[in-house]
């Protein structure tokens, strides 16, 4: 019987490899695929209308999976992958590395390359995106700089997917960590933020996490304070009724960074 108290996504472990399995693996059930295949067709539609482009890449989500780097790999040279837990941190390298029991992403890749007017060997593809990620860093928010010592320079491009909602506690906390994550943005950078709105809870395992639920007004608000102006923005409805999570919508910002805040 699933726990009725709620888990928080800090203040418990959690196993990476379930959450792939249960969300994301080749098995998952149909009602999940939406949540795959949106941000997938989302960043492929921003990356190769040319609107968002440059050297540098940093992709913060909740997951070590590299579902949406598989993408920008064959629009950035150089791209960082922050990982928001220490087990998160440990799968993306067992995959970077090709260690034995890494998360298998061929179903992934084989959808991208599906997506592409010219033929793509995913196995090929895999590895032009190992090549692209130049950097694997862990970004612990329980540290004011969840950074720590690490000092990265400002991208082009900074890509979060469904990251705030799920692990911040409270709108004070959502407002600082987007605070955190624009300032990695150079000026006349650009801010791609995928957000669920109207969540409150997803099941991993018999467990119920919390989530931050937040609309579009806010979302809206949130980004235009920390210096952005929203180039581009849509939305889609959840399509399925399913007791792993209650979202509304997916949606997607398109943010050009106009001024430092």
């Amino acid at each position: 019987m699933a726990s009725t108290e709620c888990k928080h996504y800090h203040d418990e472990e959690y196993d990476p490899c379930l959450l792939f399995e249960t969300y994301i693996g080749a098995d998952k059930d149909p009602s999940k695929d939406q949540m795959i295949e949106y941000p997938i067709k989302v960043l492929h539609d921003i990356f190769s209308s040319g609107s968002v482009k440059g050297e540098t890449l940093i992709e913060l989500s909740v997951s070590s999976s590299f579902i949406h780097i598989l993408v920008a790999a064959d629009y950035f040279d150089n791209i960082i992958s922050l990982q928001p837990s220490e087990s998160d941190y440990q799968e993306a390298q067992k995959w970077l590395n090709k260690e034995p029991g890494a998360i298998d992403h061929s179903h992934l890749t084989e959808f991208f390359c599906g997506l592409k007017d010219e033929c793509s060997d995913c196995k090929e593809h895999e590895d032009k995106t190992r090549r692209a990620i130049k950097q694997i860093v862990r970004w612990d928010i329980t540290k004011d700089n969840p950074l720590g010592d690490v000092v990265l320079p400002q991208a082009d491009c900074v890509y979060s997917c469904s990251y705030l909602e799920p692990v911040s506690k409270d709108h004070e906390m959502y407002l600082k960590l987007l605070k955190q994550i624009c300032s990695l943005v150079k000026i006349g950078g650009h801010l791609i933020l995928i957000s669920v709105f109207n969540i409150s809870y997803f099941m991993l395992g018999q467990h119920k996490f919390s989530t931050l639920t937040c609309d579009e007004e806010f979302v809206r608000k949130a980004l235009t304070s920390n210096g952005l102006i929203i180039e581009r923005s849509g939305k889609e409805k959840n399509r399925y009724n399913s007791d792993l999570f209650d979202y509304e919508f997916l949606a997607y910002f398109v943010c050009r960074k106009d001024r430092e805040v």
